[in-house]
């Protein structure tokens, strides 16, 4: 009767497999302690009543490695792309985000990643993701940390770090990385555990939008991205909204509307902040409702087609030397507009300044009238104005004479020129 025990034995290891996901399970005391109890049924006849974990309802607890955690993470605040270059200790980021559904993007040199994520955040609204290794990984992403930062574009750089227990110990590739991005970011920070990843995360996304955006970078030590945690531990953090819409007072609106009326050489500039609210349908709007000549700087180029026959920016510089009242739209007066000041622009100019950064408002030149908002927003609320007192702006002026003169005659030179060549 050999084959009794043998069958006994299948049976008892198939109902333990059923009942404890394997032979493996046998390490736990608690396991062994239930296999001899099965055993002991069949020889009585006696069922074994399956005791199940205090609190779960008999489900196991799931845990998470730290890099799911930044994950997860990372995707519950709808991001979306990765960019970067992995080693240690970022690959299983790299590995735990594309399992997320974050698309990632493998670059040849940090620098350039951080800028393609820079440009996605500008593109889309919300900031791309740039992951690097420790040390002179995240060195070569300053580069473009600074310029995502100066130019207001939306960026959150992760990049792995040493062992917590390891710091100051001269660690691989030990570096004072979260001091060293604060000079180029607006939110630089170190998680101390991997509950506090969710909310350090949802920190840096969106004091990446908010305000004027710019870059912001989480430190992720070594040893956390391999840590295990309870799912159950981990609060959950809301995604973050879109930056609030902000409106200028509507006081100062009426005030400028009414300065641009008064003009007798009005004109639009049309800048980058212009173009990130995208505010294209309202400009339009308002450069066809009132007839002004507008101008795009480099960045602000597309919001209005160049084609437009209201864009004078083949007599860039006469426009700019004899406008009287000039209706800044998301730009600022630094280098590329000659920073508002002489002999590139009329010394008693009025400015009307459009912006969503109180700081950057009268900088280098003080405004008429200082709009503090949405560059979206608040066109909507002068085009308001213009609806309500309708008023447009005489095309056959004799600003308007000057301006198609002159672009007429560069627009020839140009053509000699190109026959020329």
């Amino acid at each position: 009767m050999i084959f009794a025990p043998i069958l006994l034995l299948v049976c008892v290891t198939a109902e333990l497999i059923i009942t404890e996901s394997g032979w493996k399970s046998l390490e736990k005391q608690q396991n062994r302690d239930l296999f001899f109890r099965i055993l002991q049924s069949y020889f009585t006849g006696k069922g074994v009543e399956m005791a199940a974990p205090e609190g779960d309802g008999g489900l196991q607890p799931e845990e998470l490695s730290g890099a799911q955690v930044v994950a997860e993470a990372l995707r519950g605040q709808n991001l979306r792309y990765m960019f970067g270059i992995v080693g240690i200790p970022v690959i299983e980021i790299a590995m735990a985000a594309q399992a997320a559904g974050i698309k990632y993007i493998g670059m040849r040199n940090e620098q350039a990643a951080c800028y393609a994520a820079s440009a996605v955040g500008y593109l889309t609204g919300r900031p791309g993701i740039c992951l690097t290794v420790s040390g002179p990984g995240l060195l070569h992403t300053l580069g473009g940390m600074a310029n995502a930062n100066m130019n207001c574009w939306p960026l959150v750089v992760l990049a792995g770090s040493s062992d917590r227990n390891q710091e100051t110990m001269g660690a691989f590739q030990e570096f004072p990385q979260v001091e060293a991005c604060r000079l180029y970011s607006k939110f630089s920070s170190r998680p101390n555990s991997l509950e506090a990843i969710p909310a350090i995360i949802e920190k840096a996304v969106r004091s990446s939008m908010y305000g004027r955006p710019g870059a912001c970078y989480v430190d992720i030590p070594g040893d956390m991205v391999t840590s295990k945690i309870r799912s159950e531990l981990l609060r959950t953090v809301p995604c973050c909204l879109r930056a609030p819409v902000a409106m200028a007072e509507p006081q100062v609106v009426k005030e400028a509307a009414l300065i641009i009326k008064s003009a007798k050489r009005p004109l639009v500039i049309v800048g980058k902040g212009a173009a990130y609210s995208r505010a294209e349908d309202n400009i339009k709007k308002l450069i066809n409702l009132c007839g002004l000549p507008f101008l795009p700087t480099p960045m602000g180029k597309g919001v209005v087609p160049d084609n437009h026959h209201n864009c004078v920016s083949a007599a860039r510089s006469r426009a700019l030397q004899n406008a009287d009242v000039i209706l800044l739209l998301g730009a600022r007066l630094n280098w590329i507009l000659h920073f508002g000041h002489p002999p590139r622009f009329r010394a008693d100019v009025k400015i009307i300044q459009v912006d969503l950064c109180a700081e950057e408002l009268g900088n280098n030149v003080k405004p008429v009238a200082a709009l503090l908002g949405d560059v979206n927003a608040v066109v909507e609320q002068l085009l308001e104005c213009f609806r309500i007192n309708p008023w447009t702006y005489a095309s056959n002026s004799e600003w308007w004479l000057r301006l198609k003169e002159k672009m007429k005659d560069n627009e020839e030179e140009s053509k000699v020129n190109r026959q020329n060549c």
